[in-house]
């Protein structure tokens, strides 16, 4: 079950954009597709978004409710559009010409530029964009590659929207970065190291914390046998120790009990139930 203070903090994702970052297998993925589908439940228009996800159509936009799309962002696909929404007299000349089309996408930074320039395009046309970053490494060069970009071109329109865009990024009223960990220590050293790196790029818009799949305490007696009884309180010591990483470097973070879905629902629709019962 979600604990009191985990829903407090759910309850302050009210920024248009929310990115969910943290390493590869901590459950960012599926805690992004929670907050979107509890946000579109509670009468939000919400967009949750992948990352060039390999398995799904390039670019596609899907509603998946009334409330609730979905977007495969891919940066070929956003770099069209802006083309064609920016300089629509060049669109033919690019989209018909693969040489300026190879050639442009390999400029320093772009590619990652229009990626987060697509989704921060969109969000004037939802309330909430809830942004499933990659792992940590590709996650954090989306951001880096944009600030080059804008460092090595200094001119043009690209230029403006990129300088207006991470001025968004750095506004914790419009932007929120969410970073999720297990409680393991290399997870919660390197999200340690995340959140050192976003205070670099966006020093006034400090990470909010969630470490996910948390053991429950519990002194009250159980069916379970003492194998896995025992088990449990040597997983609770462990995960204690761990946490003395996020402890000691003061860091104010909340924390997710271990789910396990049902027949009846999913992981994700658990969370998300978990979060619209108690007000988010």
């Amino acid at each position: 079950m979600l604990n009191d203070i985990l829903i407090n903090s759910m309850q302050q994702l009210g920024q248009n954009l929310i990115f969910v970052a943290g390493k590869g297998g901590v459950g960012k993925t599926t805690i992004s597709q929670a907050i979107a589908l509890a946000l579109s439940q509670n009468s939000k228009k919400t967009l949750w978004v992948e990352i060039e996800n390999p398995l799904k159509p390039p670019g596609e936009k899907k509603q998946l409710s009334t409330t609730l799309w979905h977007l495969n962002c891919e940066a070929t696909q956003a770099f069209e559009e802006y083309i064609q929404l920016k300089i629509p007299k060049l669109f033919k000349l690019f989209i018909n010409n693969k040489l300026i089309r190879s050639l442009f996408m390999v400029a320093p930074g772009i590619h990652d530029l229009f990626l987060l320039g697509k989704i921060w395009f969109e969000r004037n046309h939802f309330d909430h964009v809830v942004i499933d970053l990659p792992s940590t490494g590709h996650g954090l060069s989306l951001f880096q590659g944009t600030y080059n970009f804008s460092e090595l071109f200094r001119t043009g329109p690209t230029h403006k929207d990129t300088l207006e865009m991470l001025k968004t990024f750095h506004d914790p009223i419009k932007t929120t970065f969410l970073i999720v960990s297990l409680p393991e220590e290399m997870a919660l050293q390197e999200s340690l190291d995340l959140k050192d790196y976003l205070l670099k790029l966006f020093p006034k818009n400090k990470p909010q914390f969630l470490v996910s799949k948390v053991f429950p305490k519990s002194t009250e007696k159980t069916e379970l046998p003492s194998s896995a009884l025992d088990y449990v309180n040597k997983r609770n010591i462990l995960e204690t120790n761990n946490l003395l990483i996020w402890n000691n470097a003061q860091i104010q973070f909340e924390i997710l009990d271990f789910l396990i879905p049902n027949h009846q629902q999913s992981l994700i629709e658990c969370i998300a139930f978990e979060l619209k019962q108690k007000g988010v």
